[in-house]
């Protein structure tokens, strides 16, 4: 969207969220984005309108506006009269409530709107912008995927720590982190795009515990390691002493090595 503004790029990120998280919002936000883009357009190109009217009115009633979409853009018939039953469409959405957003809408809705851009952009000798409705395709519904792996993989941290936490083997500061995070059911009074930030950030912070845990645990598997080996280097001295005893060594002389061994370890 480098053509235009901040304003309508953050328009447009709006709807793609609304497309990762199947949202119904879509229609509000698609025609937010519409609304934006025409009078954006207008404003670029001195076009006098009313400001306090919506782009659906804009459209259909304003000729000086139509003249300007169909004779200087050149947009073809088929796409200014869907940009109208779109707009139409979208607010029966908005007042209906409709909970449900199908991804040949996306499609359909967003043709249109890359169909009226690109006439602006050949208005104006821009690049034209490609519209690839696979890419709306692969994203839709990626946030409620999303959410399905990170509890996933939240639960699976979970089950690793419950135990070093119910044994009190974590440290007073991991305790503290661990009994501060929401429950599932907090999280799931959130909404979708809510609820995968607060899972992503649950996440990292349970796994910083989990590796800060088994550095804890390294590090006495290390201390035991080092008085392990100086055991056995006692125990193979001792088994060398007898050993020499029984194959005809002298006793005396080996008890004598192995108690100088024993006062170099004190």
């Amino acid at each position: 969207m480098k053509l235009f503004n901040e304003s309508l790029t953050m328009r447009y990120a709006t709807i793609e969220r609304n497309i990762k998280s199947k949202s119904n919002s879509f229609y509000d936000s698609f025609l937010d984005l519409l609304e934006a883009t025409i009078k954006y357009v207008l404003d670029e190109n001195q076009i006098e309108y009313d400001p306090t009217r919506t782009c659906g009115h804009l459209i259909r009633n304003e000729k000086s506006i139509v003249t300007f979409f169909k004779e200087r853009l050149k947009v073809d018939d088929n796409t200014f009269s869907k940009l109208s039953d779109y707009i139409k469409k979208c607010n029966d959405h908005k007042h209906k409530k409709e909970k449900q957003l199908g991804i040949e809408s996306v499609i359909n809705y967003l043709k249109i709107y890359y169909s009226l851009i690109n006439y602006y952009c050949q208005y104006k000798d821009y690049n034209p912008y490609d519209y690839d409705p696979e890419y709306y395709v692969s994203i839709f519904g990626e946030s409620e995927r999303l959410n399905n792996q990170y509890k996933s993989e939240l639960s699976k941290l979970h089950n690793d720590l419950q135990e070093s936490y119910n044994a009190n083997k974590l440290s007073e500061e991991n305790v503290k982190k661990y009994e501060s995070l929401l429950s599932m059911k907090e999280i799931e009074l959130l909404n979708l795009d809510e609820q995968n930030k607060e899972l992503q950030e649950q996440i990292s912070i349970l796994k910083d515990i989990k590796l800060s845990s088994m550095e804890v645990k390294l590090n006495k598997a290390l201390e035991m390691l080092v008085n392990l080996n100086a055991e056995i280097q006692e125990n193979r001295f001792a088994t060398a002493a007898v050993y020499r005893s029984i194959t005809g060594g002298n006793i005396k002389e080996a008890i004598e090595k192995l108690k100088e061994h024993n006062n170099v370890r004190e």
